[in-house]
């Protein structure tokens, strides 16, 4: 008997890897997380796994629903949108790319968007680039702030990331200062936001919850930087965000990610650094560090790898 797996448009898995799914699936399509309800109870009995991102809260509501699932796909580095304690107790494997360091250390796109975001927030392109679509060609209004090789950089989180930023700043000849919460005096940390240009965040999620705030900031700051943030909404107060933007402390906050952005209730446009963008110098991306095809190729490689070697099929 041939089970289903489910997976989503907004997941964007290559034909290459949907062609390798489908030798041992039927595929279910579905374009909006809320059409996944429809699904007749006669299809819900041979879906046993599904593939999915974090834009899907896989909670115990889920799971009452699709009793049958017992394997999940997901190729990002965390799995918090996951019931994992449910998981674990109705034993449903999930397939990701937590823990899984080594391989991850070749997938450089997020930490490449770090340099991205650098010379956007502080070269003026966008305001160049709008300026030349007008029929306009005068760069006299948009110099950059300063040289990149005549710059320092701050990297708050030295893991994978941090350690793939360092070498990239390193290529542009920045002076590098790293700090890491879990060996580093908060000290070191003050030091930072005190002398750079440019603070890069690379921290995850878990126990960093408004880790930039003004908790955990310097008092009396008069050194001006940039600040760039690739890891998740929440690890920032974003009302402080715009606190220091007003007093100058911040030149620019150029971010990937915004607060709140995985839940059913998200909306950018009651976000307040959108509301924000023209008053200050804020550049938002929507969270497309890693969204480059080759590195959304290997990534779903690697998780359907897990799943293929574990039911030890031929992959």
């Amino acid at each position: 008997m041939k089970y289903s797996l489910i997976y989503f448009k907004r997941t964007n898995i290559h034909l290459d890897n949907l062609k390798k799914l489908k030798e041992k699936f039927n595929l279910i399509l579905i374009d909006n997380f809320k059409n996944i309800f429809k699904i007749s109870k006669d299809k819900i009995k041979l879906i046993n796994t599904i593939y999915v991102d974090q834009n899907y809260n896989l909670n115990k509501k889920f799971f009452q629903k699709f009793k049958f699932i017992k394997y999940i796909l997901s190729s990002t580095t965390s799995t918090s949108f996951i019931d994992e304690t449910y998981c674990k107790n109705k034993k449903i494997k999930i397939f990701s790319l937590e823990r899984q360091q080594k391989f991850l250390k070749k997938i450089t796109s997020t930490a490449e968007h770090v340099f991205g975001l650098i010379l956007l927030i502080s070269r003026n392109y966008k305001k160049a680039i709008e300026n030349v679509n007008q029929g306009k060609f005068d760069r006299r209004h948009f110099a950059g702030n300063k040289m990149l090789s005549k710059s320092s950089i701050g990297i708050v989180g030295y893991g994978r990331l941090g350690q793939i930023v360092e070498n990239i700043a390193k290529g542009f000849n920045l002076k590098v200062i790293t700090y890491d919460k879990a060996k580093d005096k908060k000290s070191k940390l003050f030091h930072i936001f005190n002398t750079v240009d440019y603070v890069s965040l690379n921290i995850p999620l878990s126990n960093n919850r408004m880790f930039f705030s003004k908790k955990n900031f310097p008092k009396n700051c008069q050194n001006k930087f940039y600040l760039i943030n690739t890891s998740r909404g929440e690890i920032i107060d974003e009302k402080f965000i715009i606190y220091l933007l007003k007093k100058k402390i911040l030149l620019g906050y150029a971010t990937d990610v915004v607060s709140q952005e995985f839940t059913y209730k998200f909306n950018l446009r009651k976000n307040i650094l959108f509301k924000n963008r023209h008053r200050y110098n804020i550049v938002i991306t929507p969270h497309i560090g890693g969204s480059t095809q080759d590195a959304w190729k290997l990534t779903q490689d690697r998780v359907i790898e897990q799943l293929f070697n574990y039911l030890k099929w031929k992959y």
